[in-house]
């Protein structure tokens, strides 16, 4: 049984009917539900005669390219159950800080 593990993903957007936009994200998990991933970069994939090439492009251009953020991940994806850790967290410190509130 694999306990963690890590590596690269990515999400694509089609741009137009030769142009897409991909965006590469690593990550690291623990029992498949400890998440976090971090974003790697963009690369633009054009399609040619050959199959797809791939150039990577800046963040700053990737973005422009992606106003609506097609290419972002959701939160679950991004951090996994670390958001419900952090929120009973801050639930306890809260609770000790102001125990009559």
């Amino acid at each position: 049984m694999i306990f963690f593990g890590w590596g690269k993903r990515s999400t694509t957007a089609q741009l137009d009917a030769g142009r897409a936009l991909v965006r590469v994200w690593g990550y690291f998990h623990l029992f498949w539900l400890f998440r976090l991933s971090w974003p790697k970069g963009y690369l633009l994939a054009t399609a040619t005669e050959a199959g797809w090439a791939q150039q990577p492009v800046s963040d700053a251009e990737g973005a422009s390219l992606d106003p609506e953020g097609r290419t972002n991940l959701n939160p679950w994806w991004r951090f996994g159950l670390l958001l419900p850790v952090v929120g009973v967290v801050v639930t306890i410190v809260l609770g000790t800080l102001f125990p009559g509130t």
